[in-house]
């Protein structure tokens, strides 16, 4: 879904809401709070932000007042709906992500409106993210984000960055469904009850093969289901003994950091994990009629 068709689709106000009420209650309203449907619109001039009171119904029965967007990511917004469909759009199609700083550019709102926006959108990805429950030949791996420290001013204090394990970077654990989707998430320590307590939370076990480097954390995995190892000193690659499939994700989202980002407060970094596990997970469907279908469906 490009900006055009989006601009199209829902040219104000009124389609946007149209479009969800559609969605969430086929033909038949109901008051979000008691369940009835004894409901009827509420004649309320639209107010000059373009938001206003449009598209609010009372409930009969329990005399509240409610709107279409109740329980949902759009609730108690002042931002225009067809700027929401159109950051989704933008952000749904950017496959390195894009900045708040971009956002407010391309929508004409200021920055801070743009990052809470777009905080509150990727809090929504997150919630489709965070219940899946993988199966089938699954590659575990974890992956280090953040920046390389600054080089010191004299040639002598200078020190070689550290990589990899140990290093002071968020550390990011993830797992992914050969041919399926993927699940990550921020540890603070990379330690086997960790690994354990991850793998078992996202993991199908019993009908599950797991693949993995030859990290120690992993190996009590042994006992529990059929576990490959693949020696990444020796090679990367033997026959379908391999993790390119989490490492293919980690370029990815690391891609975003790179080039979009450059800093994450360590608060909202599993926002961003759950923006790229979106991103991959939905890949081959239209992101942007899921986002906005599943965001009203609660």
């Amino acid at each position: 879904m490009n900006l055009i068709e989006v601009m199209e689709r829902f040219p104000d106000q009124e389609s946007c809401i149209e479009h969800l009420e559609r969605i969430r209650w086929r033909g038949t309203p109901v008051c979000p709070y008691c369940g009835s449907v004894s409901v009827a619109p509420k004649n309320e001039s639209q107010e000059e932000d373009g938001v206003g009171r449009v598209g609010r119904w009372n409930c009969h029965d329990c005399k509240a007042s409610f709107k279409v967007t109740h329980g949902t990511v759009f609730h108690g917004t002042k931002i225009q709906l067809q700027k929401w469909f159109l950051a989704i759009a933008l952000i749904v199609n950017a496959k390195k992500s894009l900045s708040s700083h971009q956002l407010s550019r391309d929508l004409d709102m200021n920055q801070k409106s743009a990052w809470y926006l777009m905080t509150r959108i990727r809090a929504e990805m997150a919630k489709k993210t965070n219940a899946l429950l993988l199966q089938g030949i699954i590659e575990a791996d974890e992956t280090y984000i953040g920046g390389k420290p600054r080089k010191a001013n004299k040639k002598e204090d200078r020190k070689p960055a550290k990589r990899g394990r140990g290093t002071e970077q968020t550390t990011v654990i993830g797992a992914v469904e050969r041919g399926g989707k993927v699940v990550a998430q921020v540890t603070e320590n990379l330690t086997g009850r960790t690994i354990l307590e991850f793998i078992r939370k996202v993991v199908n076990i019993k009908e599950s093969e797991l693949m993995t480097d030859e990290y120690h954390g992993y190996r009590q995995f042994a006992s529990m289901m059929k576990h490959e190892v693949i020696k990444h000193q020796d090679q990367y690659v033997e026959g379908d003994k391999h993790t390119n499939t989490i490492e293919g994700f980690w370029s990815l989202l690391k891609r975003a950091w790179y080039g979009q980002h450059h800093h994450y407060q360590i608060e909202y970094t599993p926002l961003y994990l759950a923006e790229g596990c979106y991103k991959y997970n939905y890949r081959e469907m239209n992101m942007f009629w899921k986002f906005i279908n599943d965001s009203v469906k609660v």
